[in-house]
């Protein structure tokens, strides 16, 4: 830094040396002194703080997406399994044996069920994990914002059972001793890549006769523990200094430590942190602690976490928008509250939020006010709460959420307890509704725009089932040109592609004074920014949802434009 200074003076002189013909009178001018150290010290502080900061951003990025990525083998291999399983189920309409019609076992089709369930299960926690990284990144470290409360053994005993075992007999090598479960805050998603890791660098340094991995969960009134052993190769006291750091590794044939920078830094978002011992060529110990429920680091992260949530109150009560108002200010929550025909009045992408309360007794059911919310709210990820004060209502809901229903009077006495569960617990699970079939979808047909072909074809044979005639295009081009000789009653758009994008294409179809410039257009994005939304507003979208989509929001969506 100070080379470039003195070079760049230097050139400058020079410079002015021969501009003055080979002549120079240097005059010193002693009020500038001071403003040039300043400008020049004050700048130099700024640029090592924000190099700093980017080297940070950068080696987080890299540790946590080399773990990452390292790891996502492990869910795309049950996604190839899966393929494999319903592979072999489905007969090959190649081998000319097939028979029509062909009729499959009730126990086949329960294996393709299931099959079905662990795929989606497992594309859901991929998503979840590119989430993660992306915010995390964004946050310049480990991001907090999905943490709720989780058993600890059941996060260890799913990732034995789904960790990528290069040798069927490997998984007989891991054994799991738990002398008492623990809740801990946290990421299901990142514990698990944890323990991956951990497995993984065991594995990979294994002795060759009789290796086990011993992993040991205990807890007691100040901290919890996991603890996994191994009889490996063990690690060198030298060594041992060195592998919680980005990118350390004991050589070409010895990685150990491959994602360990990673572990630690999940370990010290839980507000934990893990260790090492080893004795080189004899065993190696992890040993991870995790914080209490009631320690004061987990009631810091909590209270740094209430301050991202957003709560949405619909209610008409005074008395119940009251005492939110006052949990919003205690909990540091931010907080918004409706009436119950404001909030009818909203758009859908308006209803994001983290926890969603619905006042029951504030909705008159026989205008029909339930059914417009529920509409509105199909699309959200919050977590819904009905509050009611005799009994739930029992009715035909038509709607993909399952609400969390709550006695008023029993939220009144224990608001904060309650607000806290619905924010940290993980056992209030939404269950997935089977999808419902969508009526009167004969003779309809929907255009299906999107320049990814898988996801294209896949969207169309959903919609195939359910009776839809589907037309497929790869760019908003395509979708103008095949508009002028197809009728059809809804367009599925994607927002990015090539030769014309999903924004231009709405903006051109709308703007024509055609019959087909009116036809419901539902953008269908993986970026819902509210800059995006914007764009997609002006443009003359009807709708959008997000990707992934599972078939329950697609058809909801559907339905409710057709």
């Amino acid at each position: 830094m100070f080379a470039q200074t003195f070079a760049g003076i230097g050139i400058a002189t020079f410079c002015a040396w021969v501009a003055q013909g080979f002549y120079l009178e240097i005059t010193m001018n002693w009020t500038h002194v001071p403003i040039f150290l300043f400008i020049y010290l004050f700048g130099n502080l700024f640029y090592f703080r924000n190099q700093v900061e980017h080297e940070n951003k950068v080696s987080l990025a890299k540790s946590f997406g080399a773990g990452i990525a390292h790891e996502m083998r492990n869910p795309l291999s049950g996604l190839l399994t899966s393929i494999d399983v319903i592979q072999s189920i489905l007969p090959n309409p190649k081998s000319g044996d097939i028979k029509e019609p062909y009729a499959l076992s009730v126990e086949e089709l329960k294996q393709l069920r299931d099959v079905g369930d662990e795929a989606m299960e497992i594309i859901h926690s991929g998503n979840e994990t590119i989430d993660l990284l992306l915010t995390s990144i964004d946050e310049n470290r480990v991001s907090r914002s999905t943490f709720k409360k989780h058993s600890a053994q059941a996060v260890i005993e799913y990732s034995i059972d789904s960790f990528n075992y290069k040798r069927t007999s490997d998984k007989s090598a891991i054994s799991l001793d738990v002398q008492s479960d623990f809740e801990f805050l946290g990421s299901d998603t990142l514990l698990k890549y944890v323990m991956y890791n951990l497995f993984k660098n065991a594995f990979h340094h294994r002795s060759p006769e009789d290796f086990h991995i011993h992993v040991t969960m205990s807890s007691d009134d100040v901290s919890n523990q996991i603890v996994v052993t191994d009889n490996g190769a063990g690690i060198s006291s030298d060594a041992i200094r060195h592998i919680f750091q980005d990118f350390y590794t004991t050589g070409k044939s010895g990685n150990y430590g491959l994602g360990l920078p990673f572990c630690q830094k999940v370990m010290r978002s839980f507000g934990g942190e893990i260790r090492c011992q080893s004795e080189l060529g004899q065993w190696t110990q992890f040993t991870m602690t995790f914080p209490s429920l009631t320690s004061n680091s987990v009631n810091e992260i909590k209270s740094e976490l209430r301050k991202l949530k957003s709560v949405l109150m619909v209610s008409d009560q005074t008395v119940l928008n009251k005492k939110m108002t006052e949990m919003s200010r205690f909990m540091g929550f931010d907080l918004t509250t409706l009436d119950v025909a404001s909030a009818l009045k909203n758009k859908e992408y308006q209803f994001e939020y983290d926890l969603v309360f619905v006042d029951m007794e504030s909705l008159d059911l026989r205008a029909s006010s339930l059914d417009k919310l529920e509409s509105l709210l199909s699309f959200t990820e919050a977590r819904i709460v009905y509050l009611y004060e005799h009994h739930p209502v029992h009715r035909v809901r038509n709607v993909s959420f399952e609400p969390i229903w709550v006695e008023t009077q029993v939220w009144l006495l224990n608001t904060k307890a309650t607000i806290d569960r619905l924010l940290f617990d993980s056992n209030y699970v939404m269950p997935m509704l089977a999808a419902k079939p969508i009526e009167n979808a004969n003779k309809r047909t929907i255009m299906v725009v999107d320049d990814n072909e898988s996801l294209r074809r896949f969207t169309a044979m959903l919609l195939e089932k359910q009776g839809f005639d589907v037309v497929q295009k790869e760019d908003g081009q395509q979708a103008l040109d095949a508009l002028d000789s197809d009728d059809v009653d809804l367009i599925l758009m994607d927002i990015e592609m090539p030769i014309m994008d999903g924004v231009e294409a709405s903006r051109l179809i709308r703007s024509a004074n055609k019959p087909y410039s009116s036809v419901p257009i539902i953008a269908h994005t993986g970026d819902s920014s509210p800059v995006t939304l914007e764009k997609m507003e002006s443009s003359g979208m009807s709708d959008f949802i997000v990707k992934p989509a599972d078939k329950n929001r697609l058809f909801d969506k559907i339905a409710h434009w057709i």
